[in-house]
């Protein structure tokens, strides 16, 4: 099983799959994370932004989600439960508004289809953060390439994001609720599924 946790930047999302994952451990499931670039890679790519053009930063990131997909289907294989850090929802959200495929949505759809290969998670979780709320948290731990882009470019991604998800298996969650009461709906809804 596949499960997403997706939201803005600052949304929460590895609070609540660290949570989840730790639940889920203890119920006696086998839980492997999954994501496709973290801090150290942002900051090492951070220094070429400035100078690479839309479509070699397009290429480098769809190969780091490409790695997730391969590490993703192995741990799959294994029968274990992996909770994704995002999927292909942010690449489709952003390629759609932004940058040269945003005009090519064939070829965006193509790129998609090489990384992913048409793999959807069983579940994706939507954390709907208010941007001042993400912003804030995102100014606390300080903040990096992506995060600097201004309030509007998060609120189009926002936007975006559910645009993507309204054609699949997604629950939405209001993200200015406490972190535990937002863990539980996580969790039960994935307990619900996994009964099934």
């Amino acid at each position: 099983m596949l499960f997403t946790i997706t939201g803005i930047d600052g949304s929460g999302k590895s609070t609540q799959i660290y949570l989840l994952k730790k639940f889920l451990e203890i119920k006696g499931y086998s839980v492997s994370v999954s994501k496709a670039y973290g801090n150290a890679e942002k900051e090492g790519l951070a220094h070429f932004f400035q100078y690479w053009d839309d479509l070699t930063i397009t290429f480098i990131f769809q190969g780091l989600h490409r790695q997730q997909y391969v590490e993703t289907k192995k741990r799959l294989n294994e029968g274990r439960i992996v909770l994704a850090d995002r999927w292909d929802e942010t690449y489709l959200a952003y390629h759609t508004k932004f940058g040269f495929l945003s005009e090519n949505h064939e070829t965006m759809y193509r790129l998609n289809k090489l990384a992913f290969e048409g793999l959807v998670p069983d579940i994706t979780f939507f954390i709907d953060t208010p941007i001042e709320e993400a912003r804030r948290r995102l100014e606390a731990r300080g903040m990096d390439f992506f995060d600097k882009k201004s309030a509007a470019h998060h609120l189009k991604m926002r936007d975006s994001i559910i645009e993507v998800l309204k054609e699949r298996n997604s629950i939405f969650i209001t993200g200015d609720k406490d972190i535990n009461e937002i863990h539980l709906i996580i969790a039960e809804k994935v307990i619900e599924y996994l009964k099934k």
